[in-house]
């Protein structure tokens, strides 16, 4: 999608516009002038002039009329000409055709609520199109290459053909009422405009930018990113971490691998409203009654608490980091009241 509407139809739209009200205009002025015509018999003489449909005249022309008639009809079929063959091209071009699709994908944009936004679909940012939408979760993609708009558009993810870093761009993917924001784009420079524009407009956004340099790692948290993510600095380690613990390795993947496996990491939130909240882990018997190991748990503005122990006391909106199948998942995310990871667990 590349904004509410094509720049170059409106332009060519608005030239014929132009042309017939100027021949319309022009036309109704001069046999008033020319023919002392009321306005109603003038505006009728130049319309079945211009469409050359032959009614005939109105009234009886002097010469100067008929003068000024040859003069219409030519102008009236060079209009009607050009504005055939500006239909026919974009009819053939699909312009139309991408104009309507572009109208109905920025009313889908409009009503989107709780979103991310992915800017960027290069390498990095492909990954986490396919992972996103592999949890079923709503995204919109920005960026500067047109071409991507057809596989985007197929696999059903609203595409925008933009740069991010443009506030206007942010506003049409609906920064103001998104969840998050995933900045992929190559340079780090980049990235930081993107950051920045993003936080001013939505102070409340989760933001996560890529960095190819060490260096300007604390400039795009100043900038406004919640994580800073060197996607070098992550091969690097995952790479040694395999050579050292290749078993490690091994079980992250299964528990983090999408698929048919047996074991899932997910993160579950704690509803005010939950029976969890303001009960420890051992009085409420998360593992006796979901089956689900809870790894760790983050409470907010906090640290994260790592293997907490039965005495540890839930409160709400805590973020409990958990090991489970899918179903057992489904049931600590009924009992902690997190509708968000209902319904993506289950996915």
């Amino acid at each position: 999608m590349d904004s509410l509407s094509s720049p170059v139809l409106s332009r060519q739209l608005l030239r014929v516009l132009v042309m017939v009200t100027i021949l319309l205009g022009g036309g109704t002025l001069g046999y008033m002038l020319l023919e002392g015509w009321s306005v109603d018999d003038a505006l009728f003489m130049t319309v079945i002039t211009l469409s050359t449909v032959g009614y005939g005249e109105v009234q009886p022309l002097t010469q100067q009329g008929e003068m000024f008639t040859i003069f219409l009809i030519f102008g009236g079929v060079g209009v009607l000409a050009y504005s055939f063959s500006t239909v026919m091209d974009y009819i053939v071009a699909g312009e139309l055709q991408g104009f309507l699709r572009r109208r109905r994908l920025a009313k889908e944009l409009a009503k989107m609520e709780d979103h991310y936004i992915v800017c960027g679909y290069g390498r990095v940012g492909r990954q986490v199109v396919e992972e996103l939408q592999a949890n079923d979760i709503k995204m919109v993609v920005i960026d500067l290459d047109r071409s991507l708009g057809v596989e985007l558009e197929q696999a059903g993810i609203p595409f925008i053909t933009g740069d991010p870093s443009n506030d206007d761009i942010l506003q049409l993917a609906g920064i103001d009422r998104a969840r998050g924001l995933c900045s992929c784009l190559p340079h780090d420079a980049t990235n930081v405009f993107v950051v920045l524009s993003a936080r001013r407009t939505n102070p409340a956004l989760l933001i996560l930018s890529r960095c190819n340099m060490p260096e300007n790692v604390e400039k795009l948290r100043i900038a406004g990113a919640n994580h800073v993510i060197n996607p070098y600095v992550i091969t690097g380690r995952r790479m040694a971490t395999h050579v050292l613990y290749p078993s490690v390795v091994e079980f992250l993947d299964i528990v983090v691998r999408r698929g048919d496996l047996e074991l899932r990491l997910q993160e579950i939130r704690v509803a005010p409203d939950s029976e969890l909240a303001g009960r420890s882990l051992g009085d409420a018997h998360v593992r006796m009654r979901t089956g689900v190991n809870v790894l760790a748990i983050r409470r907010e503005g906090r640290t994260l608490n790592t293997n907490p122990g039965g005495d540890f006391v839930l409160q709400p909106n805590d973020e409990l980091v958990c090991l489970g199948t899918a179903g057992q998942l489904i049931r600590l995310a009924q009992v902690a009241k997190d509708q968000r990871r209902q319904m993506r667990v289950a996915s």
